[in-house]
């Protein structure tokens, strides 16, 4: 008889990096974040870019968050994560922007997430940023993988640059 595979849901589960700590544990072995992947939803919908938006209540997400705790240099557009609730409440007021000069800091990149980001604790952001990072996006910046395993390693996780 097959067993049913194990379903962890979503970054934002109480109890979540407990959970796969114990299902992924192996002594002296750090989890790595490609396996975590096949249980757990990115928590990044979709992305957009927005002229003056209005910040506030809002947290750092994607490069702004690792720019944030780790030496990751961080572009002018900052990264925000706003909830898809939040995105509907402000997106008839907001100017959306397709074309942008790199050196623009009045555009800033917005990811929309199921849930409001700034609910998580710290070690459920950390897991949740480095979930919402595609594997394209790891393999176009390698940087991004160094800073993910500086905020990762001390709850136990690890991105192998190997499997991306």
């Amino acid at each position: 008889m097959a067993t049913e595979p194990m379903r962890f849901g979503m970054v934002n589960r109480n109890g979540l990096i407990d959970d796969l700590s114990s299902y992924f544990y192996k002594e002296g072995h750090l989890v790595e974040l490609y396996d975590v992947k096949k249980y757990v939803s990115s928590p990044r919908l979709f992305d957009l870019m927005i002229r003056a938006l209005p910040a506030d209540g809002l947290v750092h997400v994607g490069d702004s968050f690792l720019d944030k705790r780790t030496m990751l240099g961080d572009w002018p557009q900052r990264t925000y994560g706003i909830s898809l609730h939040g995105w509907k409440s402000i997106q008839a007021e907001v100017e959306l922007v397709d074309a942008f000069h790199m050196n623009d800091s009045t555009v800033s990149k917005v990811q929309v997430w199921p849930f409001d980001p700034a609910s998580l604790p710290e070690d459920a952001a950390r897991l949740a940023v480095a979930l919402s990072y595609t594997a394209a996006e790891l393999y176009a910046e390698p940087r991004i993988v160094g800073s993910l395993n500086d905020i990762l390693n001390e709850l136990g996780f690890w991105v192998d640059p190997e499997r991306y």
